[in-house]
């Protein structure tokens, strides 16, 4: 789909770390802006800043995700404001990085509230109307850990395998019955500058494995955009070549675990995990 000035995009997660670059690439396209997080505040910030750097014209609604009767809110709220939405870009995300016998039950049951359930009923409520418009495409921020596990984060790779999968699923049932509507996974990786790894190498000084490396935040708006605009089905952002990791995972998992185990790359999870634990999982 090609993103025309003009178009209506609603962005979740978008009050801080990577919805916000989310949120910066497509308002230089000239996309008009619905921002929704759990924080006003926080998001009448991102918004009074678009507004002045892109000239976008923003609305905030503040929405958890978690809850279907606030997503039916938030998609009142645009299609008041806009009339429609032509693009939306599930990004809101909860990570819990500790081990699974410590992990509180409420926090599995909320990670698979928000980063599952929640982007699958925001698209079920809005793909009628995207329908109707003749027009539209959807962006799920899942994680290379969607098509990689990762030790210490259960119920996250869980749901991000989950999104992974509903997308894929949701292009195949939107190329069966030809809709002019399509989705797109976009799965980052080790992301510096914002999101849950710059704020792991704050907390805790840690730092991503060599074998995979690191990439700034801003790559993934561009991302996005370019996933939009050619209608790619999945994209991994991470350094090296990810798709030969996720190959042996799929071909040879003992050889995936081996390599794993070898080259060390639980180290970020395993000292994040090992500090959450030591504080009463209150880090």
């Amino acid at each position: 789909m090609q993103i025309k000035p003009g178009d209506i995009a609603l962005v979740t997660g978008a009050s801080q770390g990577l919805g916000v670059h989310i949120a910066r690439a497509l308002a230089q396209r000239g996309v008009h802006l619905v921002l929704a997080a759990r924080s006003a505040a926080a998001l009448e910030q991102v918004a009074s800043t678009l507004r002045t750097a892109a000239n976008a014209e923003v609305i905030t609604v503040p929405t958890d995700v978690a809850d279907p009767a606030a997503l039916e809110r938030l998609i009142a709220a645009a299609t008041e404001r806009f009339g429609r939405v032509d693009i939306l870009v599930n990004n809101a995300g909860l990570e819990r990085t500790l081990a699974y016998d410590e992990l509180p039950i409420a926090d599995i049951q909320q990670m698979i509230a928000v980063n599952l359930t929640g982007p699958m009923l925001l698209t079920r409520l809005l793909l009628p109307q995207m329908l109707r418009n003749g027009r539209g495409h959807i962006v799920n921020i899942a994680s290379v850990a969607g098509v990689m596990a990762s030790p210490y984060e259960e119920p996250y790779v869980a749901t991000k395998h989950g999104l992974v999968g509903f997308t894929r699923s949701l292009r195949l049932t939107a190329q069966e019955l030809k809709w002019p509507v399509s989705a797109s996974v976009i799965c980052p990786g080790f992301m510096d500058g914002a999101g849950m790894y710059e704020e792991m190498k704050q907390d805790h000084g840690v730092r991503a494995p060599l074998v995979v490396g690191s990439m700034h935040a801003a790559l993934l708006g561009d991302a996005v955009v370019h996933a939009i605009e050619t209608d790619q089905p999945d994209v991994i952002l991470m350094k090296g070549a990810p798709r030969l990791f996720v190959a042996l995972l799929a071909l040879l998992p003992r050889a995936f675990e081996y390599f794993s185990h070898k080259l060390d790359t639980a180290s970020v999870f395993r000292v994040v995990a090992k500090a959450r634990n030591t504080s009463g999982g209150k880090v």
